[in-house]
């Protein structure tokens, strides 16, 4: 079901921080569900014509006739075999169509840029710019009237006129008065490919088929974002192996790392329009890439066939492992791990949804009959306080209740955590301490102020704001107040919610915290301010999921971010403000320092785990399944497909 409505990311260049799309609105029994499709038929075997061997001679001339040699055994293919439910329908770069070609667009293209770890990695380039190597710029340059400049607070493009704010080099913003000329900030960064790298038709790959493929997603029909090319001034070859981006001047970009567009051949396709690529058949069914496998055969609803590259730029190295690989469509999560078991699938990619079967996966490895693998996802449920409410609403335990932090915190003691990652999420998972996983390599760790469960301490604290449970009727009053709270969340209809909303009500019952129901269907209650109820700020208590990207979404709670009239799209739906906080997020996301980031991440969620403005209750989880034979295989939390080393993993021994 698609959702009319959904809370509004904060507009930042990273474009990070998105509501979790799969929100369970049409949940049945599991938390995530799965989808019913056809059994696909198991892909047929290939033989190769066997070689021929001269007849073995003796050194001298003999009367009896020397034995013949039987020819080698015809070489069967190593074969690797990866099942999924869905499949894409178009494999052109630029289709609408991400998710179900993740992990073939990993075997046909190799990078050019994997995130593994939580930190990008150069496959294609020498290696990704920086301020060290001096392939990132910042350089302060002179805008006037009328010129094209980004706006630094709303990153709006905008004609330079009184008012437009200007970003400065150091991170800090000035207002454009309307004098004659300001100065602001451009950022440019120098890419430069690996030599020697080929296209799988033996084509060199140039800058100039990276140059191709940014013409063809700034094409203004191209189905994709617009967002970086609106605010791009120029994307210029170099040479012939070096490309350079440069923004728009005031577009403080700090992910300038990425902004290589993934090459597109144009000595194939250079005298057709962007428009006919989204229709062109080679561009949609026979994509030509660089990478450890090209495409043989798509036999639509059923299988994708393909096999080594012999031009793979890591062929040296033995690289593919396979021979050939095999995407099998059309079958539910059940039958992909029947079919794993018989050996007829190698792996089961996270492409399908295997959370709503954890138990058999962790009874199936238990026996070692499967090898699942997990991962934190980035999306984190978690359970918001309504801080400030917007001005008019009216909270029947008063409108000041959680800005004593001590409620806050008692909150978070009376909620077993780990008793919802039992209940909800199979298990897998521990409650996190921050909006970052604790894999992550900027999470804060033994700094953080966490909050196990103990209902002893937190009615301990709600005592010490005054909350107390007089008349002996199991909630805490405070005056004339009972503590009585609304939890709004939705949809009604969705078991997850319900059983969320069940569990917490039970839970905050057994320390004094009356909680009532309150259910909004999506559309509504994700309705930008001032409308909704979360982000029109009209709310008690809610949950819902954020999705994060690779850098700590800390702007999630920045004051500016409150949703209200002079910022509609705000995501900061509890009013939380700090400017502790908001001084160490600025930090981190305007520095272009890693160290310095680190360090202002790391002060960031410490500030937060004391002011708990939200309680992370847990991060989501992705599974995948392989054969106990398959080995190289490799679930990542931040990778874009489980099959990001597609080259390097080895199927099962015949």
């Amino acid at each position: 079901m698609m959702l009319r409505a959904i809370p509004f990311s904060l507009r930042t260049s990273s474009g990070l921080i998105l509501l979790w799309s799969l929100l369970t609105a049409c949940a049945g029994p599991a938390p995530l569900p799965t989808l019913v499709s056809t059994l696909a038929q198991p892909a047929s075997s290939e033989t190769h014509s066997p070689p021929t061997e001269p007849l073995s001679t003796t050194a001298e001339p003999s009367s009896t006739t020397s034995p013949t040699v039987p020819p080698s055994p015809t070489p069967v293919p190593v074969e690797l075999i990866v099942c999924q439910q869905a499949e894409p329908t178009s494999l052109y770069l630029y289709s609408d169509d991400v998710a179900a070609r993740a992990g073939i667009f990993e075997a046909l293209y190799d990078g050019p840029i994997d995130t593994a770890d939580f930190e990008l990695q150069p496959v294609i380039l020498e290696e990704l710019p920086s301020l060290a190597n001096g392939r990132l710029v910042l350089r302060e340059v002179t805008v006037r009237p009328d010129d094209r400049v980004v706006d630094a607070v709303d990153l709006q493009v905008k004609v330079l006129a009184e008012g437009v704010r200007l970003a400065q080099p150091d991170g800090s913003v000035i207002t454009y008065t309307g004098r004659s000329t300001a100065r602001t900030v451009q950022v440019s960064a120098e890419f430069r490919l690996k030599p020697g790298i080929v296209w799988s038709d033996s084509h060199q790959l140039t800058a100039d088929d990276s140059r191709f493929s940014f013409e063809a997603a700034a094409y203004y029909d191209t189905p994709t974002s617009k967002f970086v090319t609106d605010r791009t001034q120029s994307y210029e070859v170099v040479d012939t192996l070096t490309v350079r981006w440069t923004g728009l001047p005031g577009f403080r970009d700090r992910e300038a790392q990425r902004r290589f567009w993934s090459p597109l051949p144009r000595h194939l396709f250079q005298n057709i329009n962007p428009s006919e690529l989204k229709t062109h058949a080679d561009a949609n069914e026979r994509p030509l890439g660089w990478g450890p496998f090209v495409l043989q055969e798509w036999i639509k609803g059923e299988r994708l066939t393909l096999t080594r590259n012999p031009n793979y730029f890591r062929a040296a190295e033995g690289l593919p492992y396979a021979d050939r690989l095999v995407f099998r469509f059309g079958l539910t999560p059940e039958e992909i791990l029947r079919e794993i078991e018989a050996g007829r699938c190698h792996i089961g990619s996270q492409v399908t949804d295997f959370t709503a079967l954890t138990p058999q996966l962790l009874a199936e490895q238990q026996a070692g009959a499967l090898a699942p693998q997990f991962a934190p996802d980035l999306a984190f449920e978690h359970l918001d306080f309504g801080i400030v409410p917007a001005e008019g609403y009216q909270r029947a335990a008063g409108n000041d209740v959680f800005r004593d932090v001590r409620v806050r915190q008692a909150i978070a003691h009376c909620v077993d955590r780990q008793a919802l990652i039992r209940e909800l999420i199979n298990g897998v998972g521990e409650p996190p301490a921050s909006y970052v996983p604790d894999v992550h390599p900027l999470h804060g760790g033994n700094r953080l102020t966490t909050y196990r469960f103990d209902p002893a301490r937190g009615r301990a604290l709600l005592a010490e704001a005054g909350w107390n449970d007089a008349d002996g009727d199991g909630v805490r009053e405070r005056g004339d107040r009972r503590l009585t709270l609304e939890y709004v969340s939705g949809p009604e209809n969705s078991t997850f919610r319900q059983r969320l909303a069940q569990l917490l009500q039970a839970q905050l019952r057994n320390c004094g915290i009356e909680l009532r129901l309150r259910w909004v269907a999506p559309e509504d209650l994700y309705a930008p301010w001032p409308n909704g109820p979360l982000f029109g700020r009209r709310f008690d208590l809610s949950s819902f999921p954020w999705r994060s990207g690779v850098e700590p979404p800390c702007e999630l709670y920045l004051t500016e971010a409150i949703p209200n009239e002079l910022s509609p799209g705000g995501a900061n739906n509890t009013g939380y403000s700090s400017a502790a906080f908001d001084a160490a997020c600025h930090r981190a996301r305007r520095s272009f320092d890693p160290e310095q980031q680190r360090a202002a991440h790391l002060e960031a969620q410490v500030i937060f785990s004391r002011d708990l403005p939200s309680l992370p209750l847990f991060f989501r989880y992705r599974a995948g399944v392989a054969h106990p034979g398959v080995a190289g295989y490799r679930l990542e939390t931040t990778a874009r497909s489980d099959l990001w080393n597609i080259e390097a993993i080895r199927p099962p021994a015949r």
